[in-house]
């Protein structure tokens, strides 16, 4: 008898009508399972099971906003290995804040639906789960340079490849701030924007970027979080 797949759990946590308005109806005509919760104490006391494969933050959600109920999920224990993605209005200053909540992902509303869609996807496949806590920061280094947010699809002790939500110029020395999955601390870094590359999966651009300073310190810290990303995908060989 052939047991049927699971389906994945998504948490809505915002008013119907707000930034998540139609989520629930495109993601359950995806056959996700979707519980919506429009209060932070609704939140709260949801069961522990079935536990929650991604939670889907509307900006303004709860007394506080989003990025405030991130971080207090990210405070408790039953949260800490859920994917968390935040949907904030394009051009909204709150992506600065999404970079040190423990935010794994964004959306620039309004999105359409396949951005919804293969964002979640990819964040409630477990092998992908949080493996790279995925905002970003990139500034351009010159008079009145870009800065740009968004989320690191890879990482090595040489550079990252990253998904913005702007152009980024092929050549340019620019900063880059981004945080290792349980670490509070941000890696900061200089480098160079190396190559455009083209990631059939993604809906905004998509960006190589070179390391050229990188303090013994961060490089440490991403060879192992690199190493211990290996073993286990290698079934801890």
């Amino acid at each position: 008898m052939t047991t049927p797949p699971v389906r994945r759990h998504v948490v809505l946590a915002g008013h119907r009508d707000g930034l998540l308005s139609r989520s629930e109806e495109i993601l359950t005509r995806a056959d996700y399972l979707v519980t919506p919760v429009a209060t932070l104490e609704g939140l709260d006391a949801l069961p522990a099971s079935p536990a929650a494969d991604v939670v889907v933050l509307d900006e303004g959600f709860g007394p506080e906003g989003g990025v405030r109920a991130a971080q207090h999920l990210r405070s408790v224990p039953r949260w800490r290995a859920t994917s968390i993605m935040v949907v904030v209005p394009s051009g909204s200053t709150h992506l600065e804040e999404c970079l040190v909540s423990g935010i794994n992902d964004f959306l620039l509303a309004p999105f359409p639906d396949g951005e919804l869609l293969d964002k979640v996807r990819r964040l409630t496949e477990v092998a992908a789960r949080r493996e790279v806590n995925t905002m970003l920061r990139v500034h351009e280094l010159r008079v009145e340079g870009a800065t740009v947010h968004g989320k690191t699809l890879n990482v090595s002790v040489n550079g990252l490849l990253a998904e913005v939500d702007g152009e980024l110029n092929v050549g340019r020395v620019v900063d880059v701030e981004f945080f290792l999955p349980d670490d509070p601390d941000s890696v900061k870094s200089r480098g160079q924007v190396a190559r455009r590359a083209y990631e059939a999966s993604s809906f905004r651009p998509v960006f190589g970027l070179r390391f050229l300073e990188l303090s013994a310190r961060d490089r440490d810290r991403i060879g192992r979080f690199v190493s211990a990303r290996e073993r286990a995908a290698g079934g801890g060989k």
